[in-house]
């Protein structure tokens, strides 16, 4: 995701309050006033609503957009920055003039850089009220965060007259850089390929040693952001950032006490090749990293749910045994929570409903690395799209759970952490039924799935597309027991999207599936596959074509060697493949002499091709009966035997087979196996 946030450094903790009434500042006539910048202010939006003439934003259209108000009256003629950034819900954002209903507009934005939050950066008349409406699109509300501050003129356009920054912990500074030039003898950064137009410069001496993390979240232009030493032009990168998961730029550098370090940023060439004309605003932030770098600092988690957490991981890294998720396995920049539940849940969601970076969420158990995953997402599928990664799980009381925040390719930014109780979007509409099957032969268990509305969830080759339709949270995974329900020591089978699955037991057992998508898991009731020998899976055919009953039974498999005993469905064409069956011969039918036959079907999107087994030699058939050949002749049959009908690779063979084996007689009349081996070769 390309995102940009502007919300830098440390940790906020949101716990939103339940609103019983609409907000204080409702209304215009009660706009929270801005009295000093630059401001952070927090406040619950739920239950706002519109004022009578009270006229919609110009960058909207008809869009419901209850809002509350802020009003700021300035003292001289200045430049602005209002913005939303840490909000949990999207906003907009206007600026407006007159005391009363009908307003005169100013300025308006909503989704600013890709964003659902807003901003927008004012030129300011001297002695004017302006109000300030935040609004939330579409009838959205939540946690607002609410910021202002001056944009400070352009004074470190050269190295000389570079801004100091003079703290070693949080730093923010926003100025305008429209005149910005580059100077006589300046490097361009290593990162910035297309070549810079300007840049400003700011100076900095930790007072100790420690990782120093700079970013221009919050910005409105693309950004090349650099770090030097030395004293003048030119002068010694040390390292640099372009584009951190969007048009903004984020660094992390150790940093050395008391050593002189100088920050660039430089103007970034979009895809026209110059800035837009109305760019120019520039926010450059100084963090350390993330508190919650590290397992053993995790963030505790509170149990009032839902629970809210903004932070930005710039800087943050990956520990020291510490393992990829699964779900992403080139993540490395972690944070982490940690949550003991005091009671039991059936289902507890975490989510990131919105980040600035492509960001991973997994959740594990343990008290050092590494760790045991219990789940992971990236990008969940959700229907409203506005989730980037979900997980919904069981806990336990009394139990360490650990929440992991990763970015994938190194990416870190502005993330939400949110908490709450589970609320599965899917329900188990129709259980596996109970079946027979004679022994060796194939069973297929299902599940029927509803939405909250009652509609039933259709299997589709397609899922993505499907489940626009069926308004449930992607993927759902089908995990399939042998046992009684709660059980889960037996995992049989696991499938993704399908909820369909072929398993072959060797006896009568109980099975189950739990089905789990990132709001949630359902077990089903445990059915009953009963396994019984006596039923034959044999067909028969005489010389005309006609069926003959019988009692023989073929029991085909596909193993990767001739003494494993894994059954297998799929194969890749690198891997070896013996496919056999075993025969147990009609009683009427032992001591006899036939011909062993063997028949394969070859599928892929554009042919199907019939092989049969001449001697050693596997040749095309044409689908006469009178001309298939033997594999074997004169061949006297015993109760039971088998017979190797591959052993080899299958490379070239992309697609699908089909085997059959069987025998025939003299008098042309032929017994097969009525169950083919299936394979998929990918």
């Amino acid at each position: 995701m390309n995102k940009i946030s502007s919300l830098i450094g440390g940790i906020i903790l949101l716990i939103p309050m339940v609103s019983i009434a609409a907000p204080n500042n409702d209304d215009i006539a009660n706009a929270t006033d801005i009295t000093t910048l630059p401001t952070n202010l927090q406040q619950d939006s739920t239950d706002a609503t519109n004022e009578n003439n009270e006229a919609n934003p110009t960058c909207l259209s008809n869009e419901p957009n209850p809002s509350v108000w802020f009003k700021y009256t300035t003292s001289t003629s200045q430049t602005v920055v209002f913005d939303t950034f840490g909000s949990d819900y999207d906003t907009t954002l206007s600026i407006w003039k007159n005391d009363a209903h009908p307003l005169i507009p100013i300025a308006c934005n909503d989704d600013h850089s890709n964003l659902k939050q807003s901003l927008i950066n004012a030129e300011l008349e001297a002695g004017t009220t302006y109000y300030i409406n935040v609004g939330g699109y579409n009838g959205a509300s939540g946690n607002l965060l609410f910021n202002a501050k001056q944009v400070n003129t352009l004074t470190n356009d050269n190295l000389s007259n570079a801004i100091i920054i003079d703290t070693d912990a949080t730093y923010s500074n926003t100025q305008s850089t429209k005149a910005a030039t580059i100077e006589t003898g300046e490097k361009l950064a290593s990162c910035n390929q297309n070549g810079a137009e300007s840049s400003v410069w700011y100076k900095y001496s930790p007072s100790a040693n420690h990782r120093a993390v700079f970013n221009t979240s919050g910005s409105d232009y693309n950004t090349v952001l650099s770090v030097w030493n030395g004293a003048t032009h030119p002068l010694t990168e040390i390292g640099c950032n372009d584009d951190n998961s969007g048009l903004q730029s984020q660094l992390a550098v150790n940093m050395i006490a008391n050593r002189i370090y100088y920050v660039s940023v430089a103007t970034g060439k979009t895809s026209s090749g110059t800035l837009a004309e109305d760019t120019g605003l520039l926010t450059l932030n100084m963090s350390t990293p993330p508190a919650n770098d590290d397992l053993a600092d995790a963030i505790l988690i509170s149990e009032a749910f839902p629970y809210n957490n903004t932070q930005n991981t710039g800087g943050a890294i990956t520990e020291k045994n510490e393992i990829n998720p699964s779900c992403a396995t080139n993540t490395d920049a972690s944070v982490w929570y940690l949550f003991n539940p005091n009671s039991d849940y059936n289902n507890v969601t975490f989510s990131i409903p919105d980040a600035s970076f492509d960001a991973t969420l997994s959740v594990w158990q343990g008290s050092e690395f590494p760790l045991t995953e219990l789940a992971c997402s990236d990008n969940a599928v959700t229907p409203s799209q506005t989730v980037e990664s979900q997980v919904t799980i069981p806990l336990k009381a009394n139990t360490d759970y650990y929440v992991d925040i990763n970015g994938v390719d190194g990416e870190s930014g502005t993330v939400t952490l949110q908490v709450e109780k589970g609320q599965t979007d899917f329900a188990i509409a129709g259980q596996p039924q109970p079946q027979t099957i004679g022994g060796c032969q194939d069973a297929t268990l299902t599940v029927t799935l509803n939405n909250n509305e009652g509609k039933v969830i259709e299997p589709t080759d397609n899922p993505i597309g499907n489940q626009w339709e069926t308004g449930v949270t992607l993927p759902f995974t089908y995990q399939w027991y042998q046992g009684e329900v709660g059980d889960d020591s037996n995992l049989i089978a696991e499938v993704e999207n399908n909820p369909v699955v072929s398993i072959r037991p060797t006896e009568t057992s109980n099975y189950w599936v739990r089905v789990i998508n990132p709001t949630g898991l359902i077990d089903s009731i445990a059915t009953t596959v009963t396994v019984d020998e006596s039923i034959s899976n044999g067909a028969g055919l005489d010389i005309n074509g006609n069926p003959i009953s019988t009692k023989a039974h073929f029991c085909g498999s596909i193993t990767e060697s001739l003494q494993s005993k894994a059954n297998l469905n799929y194969i890749t064409q690198e891997d070896n493949a013996v496919i056999r069956f075993t025969i147990n011969v009609d009683s009427k039918h032992v001591s006899k002499t036939v011909d062993v036959l063997m028949l394969g079907v070859y599928n892929t999107k554009n042919i199907t091709q019939y092989f049969m087994r001449n001697g050693s030699n596997w040749e095309l058939w044409n689908g006469d009966i009178a001309s298939f050949e033997a594999a074997q002749t004169s061949f006297k049959l015993p109760e039971s035997f088998e017979v190797i009908i591959y052993d080899g690779l299958l490379v070239g063979l992309p697609g699908s087979l089909e085997i059959y084996a069987g025998y025939r007689f003299e008098n042309g009349g032929i017994f097969y196996s009525g169950d083919s081996i299936k394979l998929t070769i990918e």
